[in-house]
């Protein structure tokens, strides 16, 4: 698995439309790019992480979506103040609940 993660901040009056926006373009990731998911997570400051897995780097890097969603990368940037990706990983290991 590999795990590229962001950190955002989201203009204060861009909540909504961010939020519909991100679910959109994750929900294509997973169905048009074999993206396992995404997770978007909460900072106490107001910081929100992204956190995207994959199947390997191979499929993150060949990810390109249908022409229907060109551009929804660009709006989705444009509601956030700040969109740093943070971090780049190969999982190692993994230990689950039981």
């Amino acid at each position: 698995m590999y795990v590229v993660t962001y950190a955002v901040k989201v203009r204060p009056d861009q909540r909504r439309p961010f939020f519909v926006c991100w679910r959109t373009i994750a929900e294509a990731k997973r169905d048009h790019c074999g993206s396992l998911g995404s997770r978007l997570l909460a900072e106490p400051d107001g910081t929100y992480v992204v956190y995207e897995e994959w199947p390997d780097r191979a499929a993150y890097e060949a990810c390109a979506l249908p022409d229907n969603y060109v551009g929804l990368t660009t709006d989705l940037h444009g509601l956030c103040e700040t969109w740093d990706k943070t971090a780049e990983l190969d999982l190692v290991d993994v230990v689950t609940a039981g």
